[in-house]
């Protein structure tokens, strides 16, 4: 199946014959993402300018039965087709890349295909800067507020979703719903809030929609001091470039602890003084996959038996000059005593001049550690991802390690058994929140068997947090149904959501939650006009031999 002759025309006449494309040439580009899956590619693709365009498509999307996938730079799951009988239109808005920046009130507007990057140089240059998400800084603004929203300076600067400012938002029916201030006649987009419900909770989750009920066009987004200079310091060449932060307005740390607990606690402590913009629990592969020059550099420095003691329960932090010197060295000397009480110890000058010119810059201010990450290995994904407490967080690591360790001892390689050495800790909100990412590395292979394999992972893990009683974070479509009912049957609110906003199924499905009833009706749709065609089919033939 395939969108009709007179789809794309009508999409055509809309977009224009440039902007609209059914080419595999062009669609098969749409097939990957990060993680190296192959994925089908979608029927067609569209590149809208503006949001009377997105409004266009999806009134299309009724008229002629197909789907709608809404992208961003496209870098995860959500954008890719998932249910083969259906015919997915993918949109990309790469001609909608618009920034506009309020200096006086620390907030800007972007379209969806604004990146943080972009974003970031043009704030810097005002005193201001944004959040950027560890995904990188290439990363569309709005897919992420949109998306999970997590980044490694959320300590002092919060998760993503606190960050979300008024928005625009096209409904899968076609209408435009305004979200706070926005929704004002002439209003700006400089608050989130009301009027009535918060309706930003039905995009900011965890997850997010991931297009399943619409397409956000429009977004509002804080952005917060910089003390730093307008433009970031770096020398060397990759992959040893490198950041030089002024010392008078940035301290940098890499502190070890005795024991995890004790680390948590000196993270809880840090958030209760209110001190510092970064707060990070690195384990100790990340050290190595962010400083070696090569593969074989870095399983030189990880199977170091030093190098395994030094870098065991690593703290980062950062602290910021945000007024004053004298507040950054107040408190520097607040840190040294949470350091001495807990029994931390500040690691060698190697690795405080690594920390702090590659792997926090890497991480938390102009982030590159996707890319660095396929270096070790080709490609990773995450058999888990938690937000909870900080204790919750080393909790689910504790006892998510076995699993891992059980699951890795036969396929060594071409999975990398390094005992968890990627997860991270970080805080957020001063440490009332806690976030853990648990990624593992692999070797990608081209018939895709090492991903298959790798993705039973996070299957497993739902199972096990299950299990363990710890919190899970994969809860769309199908995962949500398994853990729903043991999570108090929000899978149940979420399917009514799903058929509320988009009862004719055009956005995205099954995202953010399978509709099984209509997914049951669509499929004997499809295989009844499989037959007409194949029996149209070979009536023809039989016309053509006679």
């Amino acid at each position: 199946m395939g969108l009709s002759d007179t789809a794309l025309k009508s999409l055509s006449e809309v977009l224009g014959e440039e902007y609209v494309s059914s080419d595999p040439a062009v669609t098969r580009a749409y097939s990957k993402n990060f993680t190296s899956i192959g994925i089908r590619p979608p029927t067609c693709v569209a590149l809208p300018g503006k949001v009377e365009d997105i409004q266009e498509i999806y009134r299309l999307a009724h008229r002629f039965d197909f789907k709608v996938i809404p992208t961003g730079t496209h870098m995860f799951l959500s954008c890719e087709p998932q249910v083969p009988i259906y015919d997915y239109l993918v949109i990309d808005p790469k001609r909608m890349d618009r920034i506009w920046i309020d200096e006086e009130n620390m907030y800007a507007v972007v379209e969806p295909y604004a990146t943080f990057g972009r974003l970031q140089v043009e704030a810097m240059k005002r005193g201001l800067t944004c959040y950027i998400p560890s995904g990188g800084s290439q990363i569309s603004i709005v897919a992420n507020l949109t998306f999970q929203g997590n980044h490694m300076a959320a300590h002092r600067l919060g998760v993503g979703s606190r960050s979300m400012l008024a928005m625009e938002w096209v409904l899968p029916n076609s209408e435009i719903m305004n979200i706070g201030s926005s929704s004002c006649p002439g209003g700006e987009y400089f608050w989130g809030e009301g009027p009535g419900a918060d309706l930003r909770g039905m995009i900011k989750g965890l997850w997010g929609f991931c297009g399943g009920l619409g397409m956000c066009t429009k977004a509002g987004i804080k952005l917060f001091p910089w003390p730093g200079p307008e433009k970031l310091p770096a020398g060397g060449d990759p992959p040893d470039k490198r950041v030089y932060l002024p010392e008078d307005k940035f301290k940098i740390y890499a502190i070890g602890f005795p024991t995890m607990d004790s680390m948590i606690d000196a993270m809880y402590e840090i958030g209760r003084c209110e001190i510092g913009t970064v707060n990070l629990h690195l384990q100790k592969g990340w050290y190595a996959a962010d400083t070696s020059l090569s593969q074989e550099d870095y399983f030189s420095m990880w199977e170091s038996e030093a190098y395994q003691e030094t870098a065991e329960n690593m703290l980062v932090v950062m602290l910021s000059a945000y007024t004053s010197k004298e507040q950054l060295e107040y408190e520097d000397e607040v840190l040294r005593t949470i350091v001495d009480e807990n029994g931390g110890r500040y690691l060698p000058d190697e690795f405080q001049e690594g920390v702090a010119q590659i792997v926090l810059p890497d991480l938390t201010i102009r982030p590159n550690v996707i890319f660095r990450g396929f270096r070790v290995a080709g490609a990773f994904f995450d058999s888990k991802a938690v937000v909870d407490s900080l204790d919750h967080s080393a909790l689910c690591h504790k006892t998510t390690l076995p699993m891992l360790k059980n699951f890795m001892k036969d396929k060594t390689p071409p999975f990398v058994d390094d005992d968890g050495g990627h997860h991270y800790i970080c805080s957020s909100d001063f440490a009332h929140m806690g976030w853990v990412e648990m990624p593992f590395l692999f070797e990608p292979d081209v018939d895709y068997k090492n991903v298959r394999v790798g993705l039973r992972l996070p299957i497993m893990g739902l199972f096990h947090d299950v299990w363990h009683r710890t919190h899970t974070a994969f809860l769309l479509n199908v995962a949500a149904d398994i853990m729903g009912p043991f999570m108090g049957g929000f899978h149940r609110i979420t399917r009514k959501v799903k058929t509320s906003f988009d009862p004719d199924n055009v956005a995205n499905p099954p995202f953010p939650q399978f509709v099984y009833g209509r997914f049951f009706k669509d499929l004997l749709k499809y295989a009844l006009k499989s037959y007409q065609d194949k029996k149209r089919t070979g009536e023809k033939q039989v016309k053509l031999n006679a």
